[in-house]
C-alpha cells in the first residue's frame, strides 16, 4: 500500500492546478484501493473454496470408505480438484506439505482454518479432533459433517432466495412503477388536456 501511496502522492504534486488538494486526494485513493482491492479477492476467494467444500467432502468419504487414509485421501483429492476446484486442491495440498514437513496432522488443519477463516474448516477440525479423542470412525464422521455442510449449504441458498425478494422491491419501485403510471395516466391527461383546451 505504501509504494502506490506514494506514487499517488507524487502524481498529485505534479498537477498544477489545486495541487495540494490532488496530493491528499490522489495519496487517500492509493491508500484505500490496495485493500479493497485485497479484501475482494480474498472474500471471493473464500466464495469459491465455500462452494466446492461439499464436493471434496463428498469425495474424501469415498476416498476413506474405499479404504484410503486420510492423508491419501487428501492427496488424492487435491490431484482430482485440482482443474473444477483449484483453490481448495491448493488448500489440501499446502495441508499436504504441512504434515510432510512433520507437523500434526491437526495442527496442520488448524492452520488450514486460521489461513482460510472459513467456518466450515474450523468445524472440520473440531470434528478430527473429536474423532481423535474419542477413536469413532472417521468415516461416519465425514459422512455426518458432509451432510451438515450440504444442508448449511442448502439453507444459505434458502436465505439468500428470501432475500432478493426484498432487494426486488427497489428496482420496481424506481424503474418499473414510474413507466406503468407514465403508459397508464399518458392518455387519459392527453384527453384532459384537450378537453380543457376545446
Amino acid at each position: 500500500p505504501y509504494t502506490t501511496l506514494f506514487r499517488s502522492v507524487v502524481l498529485g504534486s505534479l498537477l498544477h492546478s489545486a495541487s495540494i488538494f490532488w496530493v491528499v486526494a490522489l495519496g487517500a485513493v492509493g491508500y484505500l484501493i490496495p485493500d479493497m482491492l485485497l479484501k475482494r479477492k480474498t472474500s471471493s476467494r473464500r466464495n469459491r473454496i465455500r462452494k466446492s467444500l461439499p464436493d471434496a467432502l463428498d469425495l474424501m468419504v469415498i476416498c476413506v470408505d474405499a479404504g484410503l487414509g486420510l492423508d491419501q485421501a487428501l492427496i488424492r483429492i487435491g490431484e482430482e480438484l485440482s482443474t473444477s476446484h483449484p483453490d481448495i486442491a491448493e488448500e489440501f495440498t499446502q495441508v499436504n506439505l504441512e504434515q510432510r514437513a512433520g507437523r500434526p496432522r491437526l495442527e496442520a488443519w488448524k492452520n488450514l482454518a486460521d489461513r482460510s477463516e472459513i467456518e466450515e474448516f474450523t468445524s472440520f477440525v473440531s470434528m478430527l479432533t473429536q474423532t481423535d479423542r474419542f477413536g469413532t470412525p472417521i468415516i461416519r464422521a465425514l459422512s455426518r459433517f458432509s451432510e451438515d455442510i450440504r444442508l448449511k449449504r442448502r439453507q444459505r441458498a434458502e436465505e439468500a432466495a428470501a432475500k432478493t425478494k426484498i432487494k426486488i422491491i427497489f428496482p420496481l419501485v424506481l424503474c418499473i412503477f414510474p413507466c406503468i403510471f407514465i403508459v397508464l395516466l399518458a392518455p387519459a391527461l392527453l384527453s384532459i388536456v384537450g378537453g380543457l383546451g376545446g
